[in-house]
């Protein structure tokens, strides 16, 4: 009698692969009738991931419309790889997927946009810093204060014009978006390039000092330099920035 785990792994390959795996052995009734439900099964589990897709990317399904959305949909939901995610993981390669199948830069830009989002949803909470926390800190305390990127900021630099579905933002199309959580609401803020690259660094600091260092070095690079505090009171002010407990200072 086959094992537990080989009966699911066949159960699984027939799923997958077709009607050449069908373990007739498994079942009681004839093949055909085991066949049929088999297809049921697959089908339901086809439906629930096309499904899952459209959650994921409501903005792009509406962009693209469902036709289109549908197709690209069943294309990449048939990919090996892809049959072996759950649900919470399905849609992560989608935008990817989009550039094989000739979609436009905006509607890639618009895929990177929703699975960041859902991302900094998911991520873990955190304080952000404000400039409250810092207003009265001396200078030597200030540059030492520590701080690290929130864990529910993502950033997206953009490569095509910017969808309709994000109207909300303008109709100008921004160098780059940033997804912020700084409470229990997300928020889209647009960044210029300065900007992008400036947020680009907070994972790799320690300090707001380290922070302030690598604005005014990034601003050097032009002529029309701007104050490099406006930077950093930009970045505090999305919830971009950690404020770090005692306890996760470093040592």
């Amino acid at each position: 009698m086959p094992s537990l785990a080989d009966s699911q792994s066949r159960f699984i390959d027939c799923l997958q692969k077709g009607p050449d795996h069908l373990p007739v052995d498994m079942f009681t009734e004839s093949a055909d009738r085991a066949l049929l439900g088999m297809k049921a099964h697959a089908n339901t589990i086809s439906h629930a991931r096309l499904v899952a897709l459209e959650n994921a990317y409501p903005k792009l399904h509406e962009h693209m419309g469902h036709e289109k959305f549908h197709a690209i949909s069943r294309d990449y939901i048939d990919q090996d790889h892809i049959m072996l995610c759950d649900m919470n993981s399905i849609a992560q390669d989608f935008a990817a997927f989009l550039g094989t199948r000739d979609a436009s830069a905006t509607e890639i830009d618009l895929a990177r946009v929703e699975w960041a989002w859902l991302e900094s949803y998911h991520s873990a909470d955190a304080d952000p810093l404000a400039l409250t926390h810092i207003a009265s800190l001396d200078e030597t305390a200030l540059l030492a204060f520590p701080i690290d990127a929130h864990p529910a900021m993502r950033l997206i630099k953009l490569t095509g014009k910017l969808s309709p579905q994000l109207s909300e933002l303008g109709t100008d199309t921004p160098f780059a978006l940033m997804v912020a959580r700084p409470e229990a609401q997300l928020l889209f803020h647009s960044l210029n390039a300065r900007e992008y690259a400036i947020a680009e660094k907070l994972k790799k600091i320690a300090t707001l000092g380290n922070l302030l260092d690598v604005t005014i070095e990034l601003e050097s690079e032009h002529v029309d330099a701007a104050d490099p505090m406006v930077h950093i009171v930009k970045l505090v002010q999305t919830g971009s920035i950690m404020k770090l407990n005692e306890s996760e200072r470093p040592k």
